[in-house]
Parts: structure tokens; sequence; C-alpha cells
């Protein structure tokens, strides 16, 4: 079982980091992005990105709590 946990917590850090990183990639593959019709590509509001960073940043706390 504590593998399982280690493993978890890399998962939810890898994830957070990627939120953290690349919160502009991650929401042109979200449902909102994909549900939109518009030709072009639209960009995410300021508050969209900010949101995504902080789920980021939760993820990472919570992944560093499985791990220790």
């Amino acid at each position: 079982m504590t593998r399982l946990f280690q493993f978890a917590g890399v998962a939810f850090v890898l994830l957070g980091l990627a939120y953290l990183a690349l919160p502009r990639r991650i929401y042109h593959f979200s449902p909102v992005s994909l549900s939109e019709t518009q030709s072009g590509s639209s960009e995410p509001s300021t508050l969209i990105l900010w949101t995504y960073r902080f789920i980021g940043g939760c993820l990472v706390v919570v992944g560093v709590s499985y791990l220790f």
C-alpha cells in the first residue's frame, strides 16, 4: 500500500507541475475549449489561467503530502 501512495504522490506532483508550467496548453484540451465552436483558437482569460495555476499548486501540495 505504501508503494501505491508513493506512486499516487508522484503522479499528483507531475500533474500539478504540468498545470503550473503549461496552463495555456492544458486549457486548449479542456472541455470548455473543445466545446467552443469558433474556428480560431481562443485565448483563455487571465482568471482561467490563474485558476489552473491554483489547481496545479494544490495538486503539488497533495502529492508532496502523499510522499512524506
